[in-house]
């Protein structure tokens, strides 16, 4: 896996995980074959996901979100160097899918295709293929 891949892989689970703690209004959803939008801006208030919305939703939602955010831009940030160990790279990633991964089942519908894949990209990317800041630096 490429530096590049890796660091735009982090970069969008990072955006779409973010793009939670404002989904668009109600009615606002694209077409289910719409291109643009929803793979970027996957949330969108008039959801019918596994969770409904509600308290639960609305307390977990900006917790998980922000807390995969964090871990994916922690984890970009560990293969420039900048602040955070190498050595935290696996777990931030893995933290970060994990987090994504639970936002993404309480939002589910069909614009949880993208961050999921990405989601499982990163997984695999560090589990399967143990890629490391080291190995990504070349």
């Amino acid at each position: 896996m490429s530096k590049v891949f890796s660091i735009v892989l982090l970069l969008v689970g990072a955006q779409v995980n973010l793009s939670a703690l404002v989904p668009a209004a109600p009615g606002q959803a694209p077409p289910p074959l719409f291109t643009g939008g929803g793979f970027l801006w996957p949330f969108f208030a008039d959801t019918r996901g596994l969770l409904h919305a509600g308290a639960l939703r609305d307390t977990i939602t900006p917790i998980l979100g922000i807390t995969a955010a964090v871990c994916f831009l922690a984890a970009a940030a560990a293969v420039f160097g900048w602040w955070v160990p190498a050595s935290w790279f696996q777990w931030l990633v893995i933290g970060g899918a994990a987090a994504s991964i639970v936002l993404q089942i309480a939002w589910l519908s069909g614009w949880a295709v993208l961050p999921l894949l990405v989601d499982v990209l990163l997984l695999w990317a560090v589990l399967g293929m143990h890629v490391t800041v080291a190995g990504l630096r070349g």
